[in-house]
């Protein structure tokens, strides 16, 4: 099972602008902690069944093959504050994760913080390149 933090488990084109987000975030005082980037699909059951097969809350609605980070082009951060992460959204803690979405969004990477109508995921950036998730599973990869 695989769940990797390495970035270079990304395609290219993800992982620079990973890179970038990471320096414009640290550039305004912000530092991030990269807590997931290529998962294999036996991590993503894994992920998937939580909250549905097995205890915990919901955390993803992608089964195995639908999750950009089966395919390399996404990654999750959490910021870091007084060395400790912060994963509240509310208050403060919201003003800090809408600055990191800002900065991903800053860089062209699109923030799952801004879904509407299904999961939003804070931490979540990807970077698709204009496919869709059918057009990676047929081969294409993100330019």
């Amino acid at each position: 099972m695989i769940n990797s933090r390495d970035l270079f488990e990304l395609y290219p084109q993800t992982r620079l602008r990973a890179e970038k987000l990471i320096a414009l975030a640290k550039q305004n005082g912000i530092d991030l902690l990269v807590t997931s980037t290529y998962r294999d699909n036996e991590s993503q059951a894994a992920l998937y069944a939580q909250g549905r097969t097995k205890p915990g809350l919901i955390v993803t609605n992608a089964r195995p093959g639908q999750s950009w980070h089966n395919w390399r082009c996404a990654f999750d951060v959490v910021p870091i504050r007084n060395g400790k992460p912060v994963w509240g959204t509310t208050g403060l803690d919201g003003d800090l994760w809408r600055k990191v979405g800002e900065l991903g969004e800053s860089v062209g990477l699109e923030w799952a913080g801004r879904w509407t109508g299904k999961l939003r995921e804070f931490a979540h950036f990807q970077y698709t390149g204009g496919l869709t998730l059918a057009q990676l599973q047929s081969g294409k990869v993100p330019a």
